[in-house]
Order: C-alpha cells, then sequence, then structure tokens
C-alpha cells in the first residue's frame, strides 16, 4: 500500500474523529444548551439520527424550554441509543418529575445513582430518589382511590398485611405519638416471619392521607376493609392505646379483608414502662391467631427490643409523627434526638439519615438539580464502548489497516512483551465523558493517536 493511500487513510479519520469531537458523541456541556439552541439541535438530530448524545442535547434543550413531553420523548431515545448516559438519565429523571410520571422518574434517578462517578451529583441524586418514592406511593393512593369500584371485586395479595396506626385516647399527648411508634415495631416484627408479606409503613399511611381519615375513624373496622382492598391486603392490622390511670391498655384486631371479619385479636394493659414486653405479646398473640408457625431463630429474633430507653422510643415516635406530615426537618431532628439517648438503637440512627435526605430534597428545585449538573460538566456524553457514528468506525477500520509500524513501535512491543505481570491500565475517554467507572485494563485492544502536526 502506497504512502499516499496511508495518508489519506489517516487524513479521512483524523477529519471525521475531530468532526465527532465537535458535534457527535462527544462530551455534552448542558451550560451551552440553551431553548434557543433547538433549532440546531434538532437538525443535528435528524442528521445523526442514531447518535445518543445528538438526542440527549436535544432533551436537555426541551427540558429547558420547558416542552417536557418532547424532552422526554428525545432523552427516552437517547437512553435506549445508550443505556450509559449519564445526562440522559439524570435530566430524565428531572423531566418524569416534571410530568408527574414518580415511577419513571425513580428508575431514571437509580439509573443514574449506579452509574455516576461525581460523589455530589450521585448524593443529589439518591436523595431526590428518596423523595421521589414519597411522591410514588402518594401517586399510587391516589389511583388506587380512583378504580376502588375495581379493586373491591379484586382479590387480595394472599398473606400480605398491612398495619395501620394506632389510634390513642387520652389527654397525655407525650404519649399520643406511641401510636405511630407502636405501629412500627408491629410492621417490623410480623416482617421477620417468611410466611408473611408485610407492607411498608410509608404506603399505609400515603394510603390513610389520601382518605384523608381522622385518628378516630381509622380505628373503625370499616377503615381496615377499605384500606386493605385499595392495597391489595390479605389482612390489616388495626388497634387503639388507651390510658388506664398508671396503666396503658394495647386493644388490636386483625381484619380480614376477603370475609370482612375479625381474624384474630388480642389485648393488654401493663405500666407505660412494659411497653415493649406488650408489644411483644401481642405480635406473638396475632401468629398465634392466624395459626403461624415460628422457627426457633424467628422467634429469637422477635423477642429482640429495638431501644430499652422509653424516652429514646418516644422522641423516636414523634420523628414518625413528624414524617408523616412531610416535615422532614422536624424528623430528623427527633430521630437525632432518640439516637442521641440511646446510641444503639439503630433504626433512629437509619431514620435521622433518611429523613435528613428527605429534608434536602425537598427544599430542592429541579433547577437546583440541573444547577448541580452544570457544576459538574463531565457528567455527560455516549457510554461505555459505544461509537455513535458507522463512518467514524469504518475510518478507524481502514487507518488501523494502513499503519505500518515504525521500528520504534516496534522496539516498544518487544518491550511490552517483557513487561506482562500486569495487564497495562488505559483511560477510558467515554467512561470519563459520562461520569461512569474507569480507567479499564487494555483487552487486546490497539489504541491509535494520531496528533495534527505543529
Amino acid at each position: 500500500m502506497s504512502a499516499r493511500v496511508r495518508a489519506i487513510g489517516l487524513c479521512r479519520l483524523a477529519a471525521l474523529l475531530a468532526v465527532g469531537g465537535c458535534a457527535g458523541g462527544g462530551a455534552i456541556r448542558v451550560s451551552d444548551i440553551t431553548p434557543q439552541s433547538i433549532p440546531a439541535l434538532e437538525a443535528e438530530r435528524t442528521t445523526r439520527p442514531a447518535d445518543a448524545t445528538a438526542w440527549a442535547r436535544l432533551g436537555v434543550a426541551y427540558f429547558k424550554a420547558e416542552r417536557f413531553p418532547d424532552a422526554r420523548q428525545a432523552l427516552d431515545t437517547a437512553s435506549s441509543r445508550d443505556p450509559r448516559n449519564g445526562i440522559a438519565a439524570i435530566y430524565l429523571g428531572m423531566t418524569s418529575e416534571a410530568l408527574g410520571d414518580f415511577p419513571a422518574a425513580r428508575r431514571s434517578y437509580e439509573r443514574f445513582v449506579a452509574m455516576a462517578r461525581s460523589r455530589d451529583l450521585r448524593e443529589t441524586a439518591r436523595r431526590r430518589l428518596a423523595l421521589v418514592g414519597r411522591h410514588e406511593l402518594e401517586y399510587q393512593a391516589r389511583l388506587a382511590l380512583a378504580q376502588e369500584s375495581t379493586l373491591v371485586s379484586t382479590p387480595p395479595e394472599a398473606n400480605t398485611v398491612a398495619v395501620m396506626p394506632f389510634s390513642y385516647s387520652g389527654t397525655n399527648e407525650e404519649v399520643r405519638p406511641l401510636g405511630r411508634g407502636f405501629a412500627q415495631l408491629i410492621v417490623t416484627d410480623l416482617a421477620k416471619s417468611r410466611q408473611l408479606r408485610v407492607l411498608e409503613r410509608d404506603r399505609m399511611q400515603a394510603m390513610l392521607d389520601e382518605m384523608r381519615l381522622s385518628d378516630s375513624s381509622r380505628a373503625d373496622p370499616r377503615t381496615a376493609l377499605r384500606s386493605g382492598r385499595l392495597l391489595r391486603a390479605a389482612r390489616v392490622v388495626q388497634g387503639s392505646l388507651a390510658d388506664q390511670g398508671q396503666n396503658l391498655r394495647v386493644d388490636a384486631a386483625v381484619v380480614d379483608v376477603s370475609s370482612a371479619g375479625v381474624s384474630a385479636s388480642a389485648g393488654a394493659s401493663d405500666v407505660l414502662n412494659r411497653l415493649f414486653d406488650l408489644e411483644k405479646e401481642l405480635v406473638l398473640s396475632i401468629f398465634n391467631n392466624l395459626g403461624i408457625q415460628l422457627t426457633p431463630a424467628e422467634r429469637a429474633d422477635i423477642n429482640q427490643r429495638p431501644t430499652a430507653n422509653l424516652q429514646a422510643f418516644l422522641a423516636y415516635s414523634r420523628g414518625l409523627v413528624a414524617e408523616d406530615r412531610g416535615d422532614y426537618g422536624a424528623a430528623r431532628d427527633a430521630y437525632t434526638e432518640a439516637a442521641g439517648l440511646d446510641p444503639a438503637f439503630r433504626q433512629a440512627a437509619q431514620g435521622a439519615s433518611d429523613a435528613g435526605d428527605l429534608s434536602l430534597a425537598s427544599q430542592q428545585t429541579t433547577g437546583q438539580v440541573e444547577a448541580s449538573v452544570v457544576q459538574n460538566e463531565r457528567v455527560e456524553g455516549a457510554g461505555s464502548g459505544s461509537v455513535t457514528d458507522e463512518s467514524r468506525r469504518e475510518a478507524l477500520r481502514d487507518a488501523t489497516n494502513t499503519v505500518t509500524p515504525t521500528q520504534t513501535a516496534t522496539q516498544e512491543r518487544e518491550q511490552g512483551q517483557q513487561q506482562q505481570s500486569q495487564p497495562p491500565t488505559t483511560r477510558d475517554p467515554t467512561a470519563e465523558s459520562t461520569n461512569t467507572e474507569g480507567p479499564r485494563p487494555a483487552t487486546g485492544t490497539v489504541v491509535i493517536v494520531i496528533r495534527r502536526p505543529r
């Protein structure tokens, strides 16, 4: 092959790579994309329909113009062309939020959290994910209520149990939050049996909030039946706490949603300091009445106390109340107080962390999320190993076939063969541009770097 032909091949590759780096699947500087860019980006999309980055740029422009349906279509296309496109993932999350499609937003943020290298952006997306999860529960509750007439005739999911917050009848406001805390203890302990699937407390709370029920009406068996049907739970545990002088009385019933009857009930009373003993007695009674045989390991696990400090548990219960009303800052403070009173109270420490994330996310708009993306410009570009322009692939093959090893290259190759104790590590420009993990070990790949003459 003549030197002229080799030169033509190399020049063709260099030209294509230069053009591709500017217009194709290279970096996406979101700060440079504006609504005014849309006509040019639409033209680019038309000429480069297989280029994920072109679709992602256009999706960002549509998002900034608040053309959210168009943004979703463009970003969905970018994600399908390149599942590791970080910009497409995080902007699709924000777009789905704007459209009220919280399940789609959750999936997009989950994908971004799994691929992101930027710690700041990963944390931003993770906190956003927690808040979107709350919105998704609310959305599901609204959808269930809208379909209530259909759900009435839909069989519940077998062995599924939901637990309602316990109502409180008394005058001691300090004790009132125990209705939430006590229900959470039951949720935790019932879930320790493999024979039951216990719905999250948050899911039940979202449904009750959507039903707009008062505390007193939550103790009505009809409420348990209705909420059970809406949640497709086979059984619903509901109960009450009541002051009896120096004692606290706890009553609970397990309502069978299919038969509309009470399948099990239990009650106990004792001094407040034996609250945890009451809860264990009640849970074991529920298992017994449901005919569930616990293994020795399950029984031992259920008998574990989350804390021995009643004041810590009261603070934790106040955190649950604050969280349920959407005051995540107050919830974080209450959980932190509980963890301070008992450093071994793991649920309190976890609650403080989760509520802190929710507090930050609830005060952050999607515009602020976008500002965080702009500050981390390298979360961008085409994904791992993808080449979006076929002409560049062909040029790379042609140019590779025209390269004749020089004496220096031959010497370097011979030296390399003598140093194979560890596989060489190369930079992965694609991973850097997507803000995903790199570098990666070279595995038999020939890398040709072409530099323009100075």
